[in-house]
């Protein structure tokens, strides 16, 4: 094996050592978003898409974390089967991935500018229903303690008890929008980044598979 070869070789296997790592990343935010997602779409009625972003971000995270172990074996093994398979599926995840970026960053603030909207509307449809999302977000009411008309509130509305409007949370509104904003831009970021680094995985392992078809060749006669 020339230099080259075994320079592509091993940037390729390294290479899918870090799509293994980030697709654990992707797997990790859409879970960490899931979790704080379930105490709002108990209480949206239209929340549907809020599920539709981590979802999809575990979903393509596994199946990352899947090709990129694929890649690795393909890139040490040399196999021309396994590298040509790995650089397809690479090419539809990254159409994949391309996909679900644009969904966040299009539709991004088109739901953060919904969110008030939704979290009044759930506050006044049953306001100790709405007190999950105050105990997962750490908020009190929609707009703040006076939200709730009284000097009375909710534990849910603050760290300690007594609860009253001086040691209360602000208002989840803006608690809620910069959560979503937040972790919506980390998995939009990540996935635009496996992108990047996968289009040059791809082309090497195209390279790596055709030297291992030559080799092959070149052992046959």
């Amino acid at each position: 094996m020339g230099c080259g070869e075994f320079l592509v070789k091993y940037i390729l296997f390294f290479a899918n050592l870090f799509f293994a790592l980030a697709g654990i990343a992707l797997i990790g935010l859409g879970v960490a978003v899931e979790l704080q997602v379930s105490e709002v779409t108990e209480i949206f009625e239209d929340s549907q898409i809020f599920q539709l972003t981590p979802i999809g971000a575990i979903v393509v995270g596994c199946i990352v974390f899947i090709v990129a172990f694929f890649g690795c074996c393909g890139a040490i093994r040399e196999s021309n089967c396994m590298l040509v398979t790995y650089a397809i599926f690479m090419i539809v995840l990254m159409i994949l991935k391309i996909t679900l970026a644009t969904l966040i960053f299009v539709k991004q603030d088109e739901l953060l500018d919904d969110i008030p909207r939704w979290l009044t509307e759930g506050f006044s449809r049953d306001p100790v229903a709405f007190q999950s999302i105050e105990r997962s977000f750490k908020c009190c009411g929609p707009m703040g303690p006076a939200s709730y008309l009284s000097l009375t509130l909710p534990e849910s509305c603050c760290a300690r008890i007594p609860c009253t409007v001086v040691n209360a949370y602000s208002g989840c509104n803006s608690i809620v929008q910069d959560f979503f904003q937040t972790f919506g831009l980390a998995i939009g970021v990540v996935a635009i980044i496996v992108v990047a680094i996968e289009l040059i995985a791809v082309v090497f392992g195209l390279c790596l598979a055709n030297h291992a078809r030559n080799k092959s060749r070149r052992t046959h006669y």
